[in-house]
């Protein structure tokens, strides 16, 4: 039995983010917290984290965005302020932030998302999310300017599951995680879903299940995701709290535990997709664990990553 276990570790080197690509997020993250400070919005955050994939050791090369949690004093806000609430409304957040960063960035463009305030650098892109804190939880309360609402979320408990799960998998999951976000980066756009479920799913799947190996860890992320088509080859015990079917469409728990589905909006014909090629790329694993060789081995494992 040949084995895949070098070419995916050489893999995953190949998709890190280099040194300097690290370095420049960092000096980047930290020049706009000096900014907000030096303009006084740095006076109304209680605090500030980075979040996201960069966060979490989960990206990419390159290192296209980060996300950075501002947590405000809600009360320091019109509306709070003026007692009529006790949050302000989330696009007045947003608009604080809006208008230091334009004054600041000039040459960049800043825009406002559902949930964030993005900042375009020319080598990268900040999301800045505004938060509000939830008194002895790790909770948060992040902001919906479309329909001005607060929800729950924990980007410090998404962090806190992974590196659980990390652990226990003898730091595999990182990497793993790594390799499935490039192999769903190379999925038609009918098939491709976002990065953060595909992560999630990771994270759930490998709370409950050990790996001893990345090969073996892909093999099995592949068949979990295919006996939602019964098309597993081992028996899976338990469902692990994920749906995927044309009753419920997909749906995997939000870590934080706020009872949220991570894969909300995500279409059947997508999941569908995404299940068929996952199905397939196992079939790919199946060969090259059987190839005479190595080097066939490795044709396999590319098949398997759709990159043939």
């Amino acid at each position: 039995m040949a084995s895949i276990e070098g070419a995916l570790r050489s893999w995953v080197k190949d998709i890190e983010p280099t040194p300097k690509q690290k370095q420049a997020a960092s000096r980047s993250y930290n020049h706009l917290v000096r900014v907000l400070d030096r303009r006084g919005v740095g006076d109304r955050i209680v605090d500030y984290y980075l979040s996201g994939s960069y966060r979490r050791s989960t990206a990419l090369r390159p290192i296209r965005d980060i996300d950075v949690i501002f947590v405000i004093d809600p009360s320091q806000w019109d509306g709070a302020y003026l007692g009529l609430a006790d949050k302000p409304k989330p696009s007045a957040v947003l608009r604080s932030f809006a208008r230091v960063l334009r004054d600041e960035y000039p040459n960049s463009s800043t825009y406002t998302q559902k949930r964030s305030l993005r900042l375009e650098l020319g080598h990268l892109h900040i999301d800045c999310v505004p938060a509000v804190a939830l008194p002895n939880s790790d909770l948060i309360l992040i902001g919906n300017h479309a329909d001005e609402t607060w929800f729950e979320s924990s980007p410090k408990r998404h962090h806190m599951e992974l590196v659980a799960a990390n652990t226990t998998n003898g730091k595999l999951l990182v990497p793993l995680v790594k390799l499935l976000k490039d192999w769903n980066s190379s999925l038609p756009d009918e098939a491709r879903i976002r990065s953060f479920v595909v992560e999630t799913l990771a994270v759930t799947l490998f709370s409950k299940v050990r790996m001893s190996s990345l090969e073996e860890g892909l093999y099995l992320y592949f068949d979990f995701v295919s006996h939602f088509n019964d098309q597993a080859e081992r028996r899976w015990p338990s469902k692990y709290d994920v749906k995927m079917s044309w009753w419920d469409g997909i749906f995997v728990p939000d870590l934080a535990g706020t009872g949220g589905n991570v894969a909300s909006g995500i279409e059947h014909s997508q999941m569908k997709a995404f299940k068929r090629h996952a199905a397939k790329s196992r079939d790919e694993l199946q060969r090259a664990f059987k190839a005479k060789t190595d080097a066939a081995a490795v044709e396999y494992l590319r098949a398997a990553m759709n990159e043939d």
